[in-house]
């Protein structure tokens, strides 16, 4: 059985799975801008840098070929996009909208269409790492910088009901099961992403949280994806993103992570009968 891992980049993460798989199976990087295909099952970690070569690839790959695929090209188009994960899991997620060249003049009458209130959270609708995230306090300050913004990009964005959260929270997913969980703590930030700093501890989720998660991870034919969750003062909790294509660099304190991606690439290697 050969595995092939589709990437445009190698990570620090993508060679950690490289290590662990290539131990047990023959495994090779699949550029999906160069795209030959000599494998068994295909490892999806296309990075949104190069979502548009990636989707396409899982796209040929998932129509012309009987080889398995993980994660999805259905779930990587939903998770990468923001606003498409709010489209498929509002019911599980902070109120948002999405303002673009188009619409960002109207954003008062958006907002109180759906019930959105300050403060609210801006977010480019491709993003991670925390990079262009703001927490804004009111229409005047939402308009001047949605004025300034728009009069130098034409990306779209997300405007996201701001959660005061009393635990931030990466879960790790993998074939529906609660890998491993870790609360991200953040310092002299109000943003908890490891990336700017936040300290970060194992912390357990509550049945209830869990089965939020797992719901919205089915939900979106997620394998392995890393699901951000905030849980509030009163306990309510709420999905924020989900991340096909997660870090673990921290996680991996707490849980081996490529071990875990590589016993689940076994059970499917093993499995003749399943298919995604």
């Amino acid at each position: 059985m050969r595995v092939g891992i589709l990437c445009c980049r190698k990570t620090l993460e993508n060679l950690l799975i490289y290590r662990y798989l290539s131990r047990r199976y023959p495994t090779t990087f699949i550029d999906p801008r160069k795209l030959r295909l000599d494998v068994d099952l295909i490892l999806s970690r296309v990075e949104r840098d190069y979502l548009k070569e990636g989707l396409e690839a899982l796209k040929y790959i998932e129509e012309t070929t009987d080889i398995e695929v993980i994660n999805p090209g259905r779930a990587v188009k939903i998770c990468q996009n923001k606003y498409l994960t709010y489209q498929v899991l509002g019911e599980y997620m902070p109120v948002s909208i999405q303002v673009s060249p188009d619409n960002f003049q109207d954003v008062d009458y958006l907002m109180e269409e759906v019930g959105l209130k300050f403060p609210v959270v801006v977010k480019p609708v491709y993003g991670g790492y925390g990079d262009g995230v703001l927490k804004l306090e009111g229409m005047e300050d939402l308009k001047g910088f949605l004025n300034r913004y728009y009069g130098r990009n034409s990306s779209n964005l997300i405007l996201q009901e701001y959660i005061p959260y009393r635990h931030d929270v990466r879960v790790f997913v993998i074939d529906n099961r609660v890998v491993c969980a870790m609360e991200r703590i953040p310092k002299n930030d109000w943003r908890a992403n490891c990336s700017l700093g936040a300290e970060t501890r194992r912390f357990s989720i509550g049945e209830d949280v869990e089965d939020l998660l797992l719901k919205g991870v089915k939900k979106v034919g997620a394998h392995i994806v890393g699901v951000d969750v905030l849980i509030d003062e009163e306990g309510n909790h709420y999905i924020l993103e989900l991340n096909i294509t997660p870090q673990f660099r921290n996680i991996m304190r707490y849980v081996d992570i490529p071990l875990e991606i590589v016993k689940y690439i076994e059970e499917r290697l093993s499995s003749n009968n399943h298919r995604f």
